[in-house]
């Protein structure tokens, strides 16, 4: 049953932001149905800065605009922000969560203005982020301010606000480890172009992707040609066209990062454990204990007999619940290390498990796991997942295991030194 908990808190709905708002009919804010964008050629940008921040699965956004009203009369502006969020396949039903949108403010010249929020009921197709060829049902969501601009002049409207991009992770019942996808932010600047005669006569972008690429992510920005400077990407574009310029589109993951925090969240804790014991041990600061500190300088060795094949690790349990035996392979100290000594390549887990029909009785599954030899990556405390070898599995899980033996059956054999290294066992659980 936790399993399945799991999965709803793994899904994500798809939020679309429409990133440049505009001019729209001010009376449709009042009532439900349509908010219609309107064109107001008196009124262009003269200006636009465009600052994106890219943190994890949000995107901090602040957007200044210079705003000149051309006329001979003053204009009161009623402006519309949209978000577009899809439909929930889950309840096959449109909910609107505050966590979408958690933070947004408007300022006309560093004054704050009041902000109208509605929803438009009204259901239109988007294109599929997830499935190819595929098209979603989404809603609008507005976000909805008045201004005025006085006659022949220029005013600065900035809008902030932090926004969850879109992603589906998925969790099984069958499987520990959720599946992470991609994460999506879209910036139309359609809808901006009901300004004036719809170009810009200056804007500038930045995008800041440092927080992904610090966490060893992988980002890909499509829709405008950008400058890259240390996880900076940056253009300024005169006389930018709004109605000609496809939406800008960053697609990012950080799936080492969210791993690594996934395995800690659910690793059992050291009270379950009730003893370690290695078949060997080299000396005493590199025994079996070592495995459990989540120490990557530390490591068991064994004593250097048939470099490694047939030694055993037996953990014995308080009854405690698992579902997945994970393990970071070799001796991480650094490259040299790691390759020097040997690692494990198949392995053979045995479980003592109480038998959930008769409580005095136990039952033994047994099973075997071929190790990939994975090329050594140095990491740390928040990103270790890519060095992590699953050697068992159990998805659900097994409520009450009293014992866990594994036996190195077979070695990556080590470039200078008979012994095998492991320097981490991850035994995890939903608690």
């Amino acid at each position: 049953m936790k399993k399945v908990i799991l999965l709803f808190s793994f899904l994500i709905l798809t939020v679309c932001l429409w990133g440049n708002g505009g001019p729209i009919d001010a009376c449709a804010v009042y009532k439900t149905g349509d908010i219609v964008l309107i064109n107001n050629p008196f009124v262009s940008i003269v200006k636009e800065d465009l600052y994106i921040k890219v943190v994890e699965d949000y995107s901090y956004v602040n957007v200044t605009y210079k705003l000149k009203n051309e006329s001979y009369e003053s204009s009161n502006i009623t402006y519309g922000f949209p978000v577009d969020y899809r439909r929930d396949d889950l309840h096959y039903d449109f909910v609107w969560l505050d966590e979408y949108v958690p933070e947004i403010e408007f300022y006309l010249n560093s004054k704050p203005l009041e902000i109208k929020h509605q929803v438009d009921y009204t259901v239109r197709e988007a294109k599929s982020f997830f499935y190819e060829n595929s098209f979603d049902e989404v809603r609008r969501s507005w976000y909805v301010v008045d201004f005025e601009i006085p006659k022949d002049s220029t005013v600065t409207l900035m809008v902030k606000y932090k926004i969850k991009n879109a992603f589906e992770d998925w969790g099984y019942s069958k499987n520990f480890f959720p599946v992470l996808n991609n994460r999506y932010f879209i910036y139309d600047f359609s809808p901006a172009n009901n300004w004036g005669d719809g170009k810009i006569t200056e804007f500038n972008i930045t995008i800041d992707a440092q927080d992904i690429i610090n966490k060893e992510g992988e980002i890909n920005i499509s829709g405008m040609e950008l400058t890259e400077n240390s996880g900076i990407y940056s253009a300024s574009i005169k006389k930018f066209d709004l109605d000609k310029a496809p939406d800008l589109t960053i697609s990012y993951n950080y799936d080492n990062f969210k791993l690594s925090q996934f395995i800690k969240q659910y690793l059992l804790p050291r009270n379950y454990i009730k003893a370690i014991k290695a078949s060997s041990d080299l000396l005493s600061a590199h025994s079996a204990k070592n495995m459990f500190d989540l120490d990557f300088n530390t490591n068991w060795t064994s004593s250097g007999k048939n470099n490694g094949i047939g030694e055993k690790i037996e953990i014995k349990l308080n009854k405690s619940p698992l579902s997945s035996i994970g393990l970071i392979n070799g001796n991480m100290i650094d490259s040299n290390s790691y390759y020097d000594y040997s690692r494990a390549k198949k392995v053979r887990i045995d479980l003592e498990i109480v038998d959930y029909r008769d409580s005095t009785k136990t039952v033994t599954k047994t099973e075997e796991m071929q190790l990939d030899d994975i090329k050594y990556s140095k990491i740390n405390n928040d990103n270790f997942a890519k060095m992590v070898s699953t050697i068992a599995d159990y998805g659900d899980g097994f409520t009450q295991v009293n014992k866990i033996t594994i036996t190195i059956l077979d070695v990556y054999k080590g470039n200078k030194y008979p012994n095998i290294c492991i320097t981490e066992i991850l035994l995890l659980a939903y608690l």
